[in-house]
């Protein structure tokens, strides 16, 4: 069995590196300027993380966005004993008050699993154990463990009024999905009340971005080629925005020749397989835009331009496997392509 290992292994060590070479008295990040940008690098919610903003007092305020992240990874890793998520779990078949941080995730969650008709849905953590994505040991299940564990998923099984949370008993939320989007909506928010006006965070991929960039202009965030880990298939320009890509490349193993990746479609209890490959949305909250990406992979191309015509309130770069890229109308002027191995399409209302 082959995962993909290697690069976060590369990854980890590179940043170890350069957290411990130094770091400043007014922060425990190790931090760089270039051009009048302040960038900071570290590990979180499993994953490497950058701040780049421009501020006269970067480091301190670079700090509290950090301790800020750490103290959400803290709270809403399904990994952790002793986070407010698993006191959840383990509460299921009782009802149980969460703060305003998780009942807000819950609920956009529930909002996204509505939208998709239960193709997003935070209830797959038992779906997710079973194939080993929750503790790397992968595993291809058998029908009948897939068919038991299905009963456990339903994002009906979750009621949430006010900040009291209901789950039937058995049920596991997992907000993998959704926290990373939410961690940088309110890290941007936290910088601009410290009077930050510019900044791109990146959270693993999940872009947050604020203001203009040193060169006084949008940001330009690039999207990965699927195929090609070196390559970006083109350019959004944008800002005051979340970016936030879900791609079947990011996390996968394989077996007997076959690969299996972690986006798991709640009705099959398999890895989606939807004909897309990489779905990146464009929108202003961060927690939408994050179960989005992962919800319209799920849905495939038809059922995400349903959606997206009848909420408008999001724009999207769709990735199919036959190397076509859709784009929606609303980033004609915002995205460059930069790749001859895919073909371009705009989709409009």
């Amino acid at each position: 069995m082959a995962v993909k290992a290697m690069k976060r292994v590369v990854i980890f060590v590179l940043c170890l590196l350069l957290i411990l070479s130094g770091c400043s008295k007014e922060s425990s990040l190790y931090i760089t300027k270039e051009n009048g940008m302040h960038t900071a690098s570290f590990l979180a919610m499993d994953t490497v993380m950058s701040f780049s903003i421009i501020s006269r007092n970067a480091e301190k305020n670079m700090q509290k966005a950090y301790e800020q992240i750490v103290a959400y990874d803290a709270a809403f890793s399904a990994h952790s004993e002793d986070s407010e998520v698993s006191e959840a779990n383990h509460s299921s078949g009782n009802s149980i008050h969460v703060s305003d941080e998780l009942a807000e995730q819950i609920n956009t969650a529930l909002k996204v699993s509505k939208m998709t008709d239960g193709a997003f849905d935070i209830t797959v953590l038992p779906l997710m154990k079973l194939w080993g994505f929750y503790n790397r040991n992968y595993t291809v299940p058998d029908e009948t463990s897939i068919a038991n564990t299905i009963k456990l998923i339903g994002y009906e099984k979750i009621r949430l009024e006010d900040n009291m949370l209901y789950m039937q008993e058995g049920t596991q939320i997992d907000l993998g999905a959704v926290s990373k989007g939410f961690a940088g909506q309110k890290a941007a928010q936290l910088l601009m009340d410290l009077g930050v006006d510019s900044g791109m965070l990146s959270l693993g991929g999940n872009m947050q971005v604020f203001g203009l960039n040193s060169y006084d202009s949008v940001w330009n965030i690039a999207i990965q080629d699927p195929y090609d880990e070196s390559a970006y298939v083109g350019i959004i320009h944008n800002t005051d925005c979340s970016i936030i890509t879900s791609g079947s490349y990011q996390r996968y193993f394989e077996e007997n020749d076959k690969i299996y990746h972690h986006i798991i479609d709640p009705h099959t209890g398999y890895p989606a397989e939807s004909g897309l490959v990489s779905v990146t949305i464009i929108a202003d909250d961060g927690t939408y835009a994050d179960a989005l990406s992962t919800g319209l992979f799920v849905t495939g191309l038809d059922k995400a331009v349903e959606i997206w015509k009848e909420y408008q309130d999001f724009e999207a770069v769709f990735i199919i496997e036959n190397n076509t890229i859709y784009i929606t109308e609303g980033l004609i002027d915002k995205f460059t392509s930069s790749s001859e191995a895919y073909t371009f399409e705009y989709i409009y209302k």
